[in-house]
């Protein structure tokens, strides 16, 4: 995978770089991965959260995840385009949007996570591991 990673948001208003390997890429079928993207999942990059250098106007949403902690998934305040994820239960690691991505060409997605939640329609065929949870 290329570095730096470069992206934002639709409307230009917010812009990041990573400037380190991700820890993993994946395809995540949780139902708010479904409700945030609009499909059946989400391509999630998992990187340290120092690694992210981003700068504009973002707002943030809170939920309680599975874990029973908080989860805050962070979009661009002018536009709200999904860009990262923020885990409590994760302290140090971030979720990035791919689909926030300038070019997700290189992009390896490497396995899928909450399968158990995944569209009954939805065939994963790629040969990846399926974890029915998260890793």
């Amino acid at each position: 995978m290329r570095l730096p990673l470069i992206g934002g948001c639709l409307c230009g208003s917010v812009r990041y770089e990573v400037h380190t390997a991700p820890r993993s890429t994946f395809y995540c079928h949780c139902r708010d991965c479904q409700k945030e993207t609009g499909g059946p999942y989400a391509t999630e990059i998992y990187v340290a959260h120092e690694a992210l250098k981003i700068a504009g106007p973002r707002v943030s949403f809170a939920v309680i995840g599975e874990s029973g902690k908080e989860v805050r998934r962070i979009r661009c305040a002018h536009c709200g385009s999904p860009l990262v994820t923020e885990f409590d239960a994760a302290p140090g690691f971030i979720c990035m949007k791919a689909c926030s991505l300038d070019d997700a060409s290189d992009l390896r997605p490497e396995f899928h996570l909450y399968v158990r939640s995944k569209q009954p329609w939805d065939r994963i065929e790629d040969g990846l591991p399926q974890f029915p949870g998260d890793f």
